[in-house]
């Protein structure tokens, strides 16, 4: 992915996965699955001329919405060029896109650009959970939920691995809880057939 960011190919590789994930939803919602899927936007996006129009035109040939497709923009991006990174972020945002800033805390400006920039979601890095939880690092996560809800933004926690955390973020009121103790990474197929037999017995139960 450096490579590709350095010589401007990043573009090309951007517009096939969001061509695949827009199929990838529209089969999805023909099951009923109306869960959103993520996708990341990489900084040289930023500067391509209506990149909004692009990606709603997109959704649209899919027969879909915007919210159903989430954009993930890294803390990093917002470093240069604020004026016209959060411009367009403000434009997929009118247009009904949902924004999610990824990797929060994994920089050393986090909180300046939490200040300034328009997301919707805020994605809270593993780095918070990496190493075993004390009382100093819940407090640090704690904060940082309780800062986001006062700033109208869901949180999610990434790369949780044990059930422990899980029960600790939800104490904490964290509002989605992502990472391995759920599900690692799987194949479309495979997802489709796990969500098959967990719609089943959701019909059962009902």
């Amino acid at each position: 992915i450096p490579v590709l960011e350095k010589n401007g190919l990043i573009t090309q590789l951007d517009d096939f996965v969001w061509e695949k994930t827009c199929q990838l939803l529209r089969e999805l919602k023909n099951m009923h699955c109306l869960l959103p899927i993520s996708i990341n936007i990489s900084r040289l996006n930023f500067y391509r001329n209506h990149l909004p129009l692009l990606l709603l035109d997109l959704v649209h040939k899919y027969e879909l919405q915007p919210q159903d497709l989430h954009l993930e923009i890294t803390e990093s991006v917002y470093s240069k060029d604020t004026e016209v990174i959060y411009s367009v972020i403000e434009e997929l945002q009118q247009l009904g896109f949902v924004i999610l800033m990824d990797d929060f805390g994994s920089g050393y400006s986090s909180l300046n650009v939490l200040k300034e920039v328009p997301v919707d979601i805020l994605k809270l890095d593993r780095i918070f959970f990496v190493n075993e939880a004390t009382k100093r690092s819940n407090d640090v996560v704690q904060s940082v939920i309780e800062l986001a809800k006062k700033l109208d933004m869901e949180t999610v926690a990434e790369g949780i691995e044990t059930i422990p955390q899980v029960e600790s973020l939800q104490k904490m009121q964290c509002d989605i809880i992502q990472g391995y103790v759920f599900a690692k990474p799987m194949p479309i197929s495979e997802f489709e057939e796990k969500y098959n037999k967990d719609l089943a017995i959701i019909d059962v139960n009902h």
